[in-house]
């Protein structure tokens, strides 16, 4: 018996990497049950015995994502280490930057991919990434308060800039005619270490 749980759990762990991939590259409505059945290694059929619809599996998707970027928001904030809180949010930007869970919410932030995601999907994955916000900002909040953070310091902005760029990091190809003269290859880290070495300067030059 523990062996078939085992055995389920790792049939839908295959099948929810392939399903990832296929609805990142294609969108919701144009991704293929046959193409992640393929990659999967398995058929139509036992993919609709653990999710009953392609609806349910792409909720299951951004479950998954939303989950992992809400361990990495956790796991990074509630470090015992005495990091200043800009230090932790670049911690958080930089991992989740290289999870694919990033990938795959774009594919909710893409007009063209996002067209015809049932509204229910949508209203559960902004509820649950308006959770992990709130704890930022609750985060945020009580490093002002405790004097980390200049007095008067808009968390809810600082917050907002935060979105902006990985939201900027998303159309990153649709602005590559402009980034060809300065050069083809963009280090992630670079710019998030640039953006929030700033950030920081900011802070520490106004507390002193």
């Amino acid at each position: 018996m523990r062996r078939t749980k085992e055995d389920t759990e790792i049939s839908k762990l295959r099948i929810l990497m392939a399903a990832e991939k296929e609805f990142c590259q294609r969108g919701f409505v144009a991704a293929n049950m046959d193409n992640i059945a393929k990659a999967a290694g398995m058929t139509k059929g036992a993919i609709f015995w653990h999710y009953e619809s392609k609806v349910g599996l792409f909720k299951a998707i951004i479950k998954r994502a939303t989950a992992r970027i809400k361990a990495i928001f956790q796991e990074t904030f509630s470090a015992s280490e005495p990091t200043l809180i800009l230090e932790k949010c670049k911690e958080v930007f930089k991992r989740i930057k290289k999870d694919n869970a990033f990938n795959v919410l774009l594919v909710l932030s893409d007009t063209d991919k996002a067209k015809d995601i049932p509204k229910d999907v949508l209203l559960e994955c902004n509820k649950d990434i308006s959770e992990i916000m709130k704890e930022a900002v609750q985060r945020l909040s009580e490093a002002k308060k405790s004097g980390e953070l200049r007095a008067d310091t808009d968390v809810q902005n600082i917050l907002i800039t935060m979105i902006l760029i990985m939201s900027g990091f998303a159309k990153i190809k649709e602005f590559r005619s402009l980034i060809d003269p300065i050069g083809r290859n963009i280090d992630d880290e670079s710019v998030i270490n640039t953006i929030f070495n700033g950030l920081l300067f900011f802070q520490k030059k106004k507390l002193k």
